[in-house]
């Protein structure tokens, strides 16, 4: 037999077997590239005001934060420098079979004193908490 038409032959054999046995759906998370802190005023922290605002928000295909809410509040006082804050993050966007995807997504900003706090557990400004849901 020709080495050609065995060369072929085996391609093709390979192939086809490739063909047959399809990837499984690949699924990866958008991962945020720069989550400024919000602005935590000297007032706010001289008058000991802590607090948590957990954010609701879309992160489209481009990694762009869109329709960003506050979905609680512990102090409203610190809602409109974390949506400002938020508004401005950038994300990596989330892939579908290697397909930009946009997702929702929830993230928990924590304002902390560390002054006030024994442990430094509780010292980032930011970011204790994110979920994302593919739409």
């Amino acid at each position: 037999m020709n080495i050609r038409i065995l060369s072929a032959c085996s391609l093709a054999a390979a192939l086809s077997v490739s063909a047959l046995s399809p990837l499984s759906a690949s699924v990866v998370d958008a991962r945020p590239i720069l989550q400024t802190a919000p602005f935590y005023s000297h007032e706010l922290r001289a008058q000991g005001t802590e607090g948590d605002v957990v954010v609701h928000f879309t992160i489209s295909e481009k990694g762009d934060v869109v329709d960003p809410v506050v979905a609680s509040t512990t102090n409203q006082l610190l809602d409109a420098s974390t949506l400002r804050a938020v508004r401005n993050w950038k994300f990596a966007p989330a892939m579908k079979d290697g397909v930009a995807v946009s997702v929702k997504a929830s993230q928990t900003v924590a304002f902390r004193i560390p002054e006030l706090h024994d442990d430094d557990t509780t010292t980032r400004v930011i970011v204790m908490k994110k979920h994302a849901v593919q739409e």
